[in-house]
C-alpha cells in the first residue's frame, strides 16, 4: 500500500459499520413506511437504499482488512530489523510476498469481492426494473397505476428525519474520503448522499401531494428511472474497470462508486468544471472577474434567501372567488363548523405548520355516471344506437319490460312478485346520467369522507339501479323521463343528506338511453320499434276506416254508436221471451226514432248512407205498393169483363198473346186442327227467310 493508517486508527472501520447500521435502519424503516402507507414512491426510495447495504458492508470488510495489512506491515518491519541485528537466524525471506497473507487477502478482495458487489447491484437494479415493480411506465399516472399515501404530511416528517440522518453521515464520510488512505469511503458517501437527495425529493413530493395529485406518482416515476440509470452506470463501470491499468499496492476506485452521485457529493468539483467551461467559451478567465467571484461568494446566501422567501410565500393564502378555505394547524382545524375563509387574501403560518384545505363551494361541477375511455373523445361525433362506442360514459341497467307488466296484471300479481313459474322479462338499457352538484357544507365535504365525489357516484349508482327496475323501458326512454329525473334527484339528495356529505344536487337526469349495441341488440330493438310502429299505423288506419264507415252509415260517430246500442238492446229484448212488452216497445221506438228521426224528441233525421238506403227502400216500397194496387184494379176490371163475355175475353187474350210473339212465324189453320200435316224442308233457306231472320236479330238487339 502507498500509505496506510495506523493500526490504532479505527475511524474508517467504525464509520463503515455505522453507515451499514444506519443504512439498514433507514431501509427497514422506509420499507415499513411503504407497507403502512401503501405508497409506491416511498417503496421506490427504499429500493435505492437496498443498494447501499452491500456497499457499506464491503467497505467495512475492506477497512478492517486494511488495518490488518497495516499491522502485518509493522510486524514485518520489526522482524526485518531483528533479522538485520542477528544475521543468519531468520528461517524465511521476509521479502517473499507469499508470506504476506493479509496483503494477499486484501488483493483478493479488491480483485474479486468489489467487482462481485458491483455485478450484484447492477443485476438488482436492472432486473428489478423489469420484474420487481407493480406498475408500468405508461400506466404511472393512471387511476390504478401508482399507489398513493393517504396521509402524506405524516409520512413527510419520517422521510425528512431519514434524509437528515443520511445527510450528516454523508458529510462526515466525504470528509474522511478526502484522506488518501480512505478514498474508498467515497463510495459509501455517495450512496448515503443519494439517500439524502432522494429523501429530500420524496419530502417535497409528499408536501405537494395535498394540492397536486400527480406529485407523488411523478416522483416515483423519476426514482424508477434513476435506479435504472444507476444500474446501467454500474454495469458500464464494471466493464471499463476491466481495461483500466492497475497500480501495484493501490486500491482502485470501486466500480460501484457512482460517478453521477459523485457530482452531488463533490459540489466543488462541479463548480470548477463549470468555471473551466465558461473560461473556455469566452476565451479569458471569467472565473477571475469580480462579478463571478461576487456571485460565487454570495451564491449560497442568495439560495438561502430564496428558500426563505419561498417558505414565507406559503404564509399567504389567496382564496379564489368560487372557493372557501379551511386552515389546519398541526392537523387541527382553526375554523369551526359553519365557518370558513371567504374569497380574498389571508395570512397563516408557513408550511407545514399551517395547511390549507380548499373547496370550490360556488362552482357547479358535473359527474357523469358510467365508465368511458379517457383516450378517445369525440364530442362532435353523432352516435347511433347500433354503433358500439366506449368514449361516452354509460351505465347498463336492468329495466322492466311492458310485456312483463301486462303478464303480471293479467295474473293479478304485483310487478316483480314472481307469482308464476315464468320469470318476468326485463330489458338491458345503456343510460348516460349527468349529475350537476355543488358543495353546500365545506366542513362536511372536506372532513367527513376522504373522497366525497366517489361516495356521490356510489350513491347515484345504487339509486339509479334500484329506481330503473321500477319503471318501464319505453317510459324511461320517452314520456316519463322528466318525472324520472326529478324523482332520481330527490332520492340521491335524500341519501346524501343522511350521510352528511355536504353536497347539493343541482341536476340529475337521464341524458341518453338506448339498448346495448353489442351483439346486434340495438338492431333487434329497432326491429321491434318498427313492428310496433307498423302495428300502430294499422290500428290507426283501422280506426280511421271504422270512423269513416260509421260517419258514412249514420252521419256521425255518436249517432252510429247510439243506433248500435239501441239495436243491440232491442235484439236482446226480442230474444227474451219474458221481456216486458212496454220495454220492448220503447226499444223499438228508440230504434225507429234513431233511424227515421223524431222532431218531437229533438232527434234529427238520419244522414249518410243509411239515410240513402232508407230512402231507396221507401221508394221501392212505394213502387211495389203502387204496382200491386194497379194490378188489383186491373184484375177486378178483367174479372168483370170475363163475367160479361167469357168467349170474347178468351179470344182477346189469345190475340194479345199472338201479338206479343214478335217476329215468330205464325200459321193459320183452317178446318180441323187435328188433321194438319207438317212438312220439314232441309234445303238451304231462301233469300226471303234470310232477310226475315236478320230483321228478327236486329229487332232483338234493339
Amino acid at each position: 500500500m502507498t500509505e496506510a493508517s495506523s493500526p490504532s486508527d479505527r475511524r474508517a472501520q467504525h464509520v463503515a459499520a455505522f453507515g451499514f447500521t444506519l443504512q439498514l435502519v433507514l431501509c427497514g424503516g422506509l420499507v415499513g413506511l411503504a407497507y403502512w402507507s401503501a405508497s409506491d414512491a416511498i417503496a421506490a426510495v427504499a429500493r435505492l437504499m437496498v443498494v447501499g447495504l452491500p456497499i457499506w458492508a464491503i467497505l467495512f470488510l475492506v477497512f478492517k482488512q486494511m488495518r490488518r495489512v497495516a499491522t502485518e506491515a509493522l510486524e514485518t518491519a520489526e522482524l526485518r530489523r531483528a533479522q538485520e541485528a542477528a544475521p543468519g537466524e531468520g528461517l524465511f525471506e521476509l521479502d517473499d510476498e507469499a508470506l504476506l497473507l493479509e496483503q494477499n487477502r486484501l488483493r483478493w478482495m479488491v480483485n474479486w469481492l468489489l467487482p462481485s458487489v458491483t455485478v450484484a447491484a447492477s443485476v438488482y437494479l436492472l432486473a428489478g426494473h423489469f420484474l420487481g415493480w407493480g406498475w408500468a411506465f405508461d400506466s404511472a399516472f393512471t387511476k390504478n397505476g401508482i399507489s398513493r399515501t393517504e396521509d402524506p404530511t405524516l409520512m413527510m416528517w419520517f422521510v425528512v428525519a431519514a434524509g437528515f440522518g443520511s445527510f450528516l453521515t454523508a458529510r462526515y464520510a466525504i470528509a474522511l474520503a478526502k484522506l488518501p488512505q480512505w478514498r474508498v469511503m467515497r463510495a459509501g458517501a455517495t450512496s448515503m448522499a443519494g439517500n439524502s437527495i432522494m429523501c429530500l425529493g420524496l419530502a417535497v413530493a409528499l408536501m405537494a401531494a395535498g394540492t397536486i395529485e400527480w406529485a407523488e406518482p411523478l416522483f416515483a416515476y423519476l426514482v424508477r428511472a434513476i435506479l435504472f440509470v444507476l444500474g446501467i452506470e454500474f454495469a458500464m463501470n464494471f466493464i471499463l474497470d476491466l481495461y483500466r491499468p492497475r497500480v501495484p499496492g493501490e486500491i482502485p476506485r470501486p466500480s460501484f462508486d457512482s460517478r453521477l452521485l459523485g457530482l452531488i457529493t463533490e459540489p466543488g468539483g462541479i463548480a470548477k468544471s463549470i468555471a473551466d467551461a465558461v473560461n473556455y467559451q469566452f476565451g479569458f478567465e471569467v472565473s477571475t472577474t469580480w462579478f463571478y467571484k461576487l456571485l460565487q461568494r454570495w451564491l449560497l446566501p442568495i439560495i438561502a434567501v430564496a428558500m426563505v422567501a419561498i417558505l414565507l410565500l406559503t404564509s399567504v393564502v389567496i382564496v379564489d372567488a368560487d372557493e372557501q378555505v379551511v386552515i389546519e394547524r398541526f392537523g387541527k382545524r382553526l375554523q369551526e363548523k359553519g365557518e370558513a375563509l371567504e374569497p380574498g387574501l389571508c395570512l397563516k403560518w408557513p408550511f407545514p405548520i399551517d395547511i390549507v384545505r380548499r373547496a370550490p363551494v360556488r362552482r357547479v361541477d358535473e359527474l357523469v355516471i358510467g365508465e368511458a375511455s379517457a383516450e378517445d373523445e369525440h364530442p362532435d361525433k353523432a352516435i347511433l344506437w347500433t354503433e358500439q362506442h366506449e368514449y361516452v360514459p354509460e351505465l347498463m341497467l336492468l329495466v322492466a319490460s311492458s310485456k312483463g307488466r301486462d303478464i303480471d296484471a293479467a295474473r293479478g300479481d304485483a310487478p316483480g312478485a314472481g307469482g308464476g313459474s315464468e320469470a318476468s322479462p326485463v330489458s338491458l338499457l345503456m343510460v348516460s346520467v349527468p349529475i350537476a352538484y355543488r358543495i353546500k357544507d365545506v366542513h362536511a365535504y372536506l372532513y367527513n369522507y376522504d373522497e366525497p365525489v366517489k361516495l356521490l357516484e356510489a350513491v347515484a349508482y345504487q339509486h339509479l339501479s334500484d329506481f330503473a327496475a321500477s319503471v318501464e323501458i319505453h317510459a324511461l326512454m320517452g314520456p316519463q323521463r322528466q318525472a324520472f329525473n326529478g324523482e332520481l334527484r330527490q332520492l340521491i339528495q335524500r341519501r346524501l343528506d343522511e350521510l352528511d356529505v355536504g353536497i347539493e344536487i343541482v341536476f340529475a337526469g337521464v341524458r341518453g338511453a338506448h339498448p346495448p349495441a353489442k351483439d346486434k341488440v340495438a338492431e333487434a330493438f329497432q326491429s321491434v320499434i318498427r313492428a310496433e310502429t307498423a302495428k300502430g299505423t294499422m290500428i290507426n288506419a283501422a280506426q280511421s276506416e271504422a270512423r269513416r264507415i260509421l260517419i258514412r252509415s249514420a252521419g256521425t260517430e255518436t249517432r252510429a254508436g247510439a243506433l248500435d246500442e239501441a239495436i243491440v238492446e232491442r235484439n236482446v229484448l226480442r230474444d227474451d221471451p219474458q221481456a216486458d212488452p212496454a220495454a220492448l216497445a220503447a226499444a223499438e221506438q228508440a230504434v225507429e226514432d234513431l233511424l227515421m228521426g223524431n222532431p218531437e224528441r229533438g232527434i234529427p233525421s238520419l244522414s249518410g248512407e243509411a239515410a240513402a238506403v232508407l230512402a231507396d227502400a221507401r221508394a221501392a216500397a212505394s213502387r211495389s205498393i203502387s204496382n200491386a194496387m194497379t194490378k188489383v184494379r186491373t184484375f177486378g176490371t178483367e174479372v168483370a169483363a170475363y163475367e160479361a163475355a167469357p168467349d170474347l175475353f178468351k179470344r182477346r187474350k189469345q190475340l194479345e198473346v199472338y201479338e206479343n210473339l214478335g217476329y215468330v212465324r205464325r200459321y193459320l189453320i183452317a178446318g180441323d186442327p187435328k188433321n194438319v200435316i207438317v212438312e220439314y224442308e232441309t234445303r238451304q233457306e231462301g233469300a226471303l227467310d234470310k232477310v226475315l231472320a236478320e230483321g228478327l236479330e236486329k229487332e232483338k238487339g234493339k
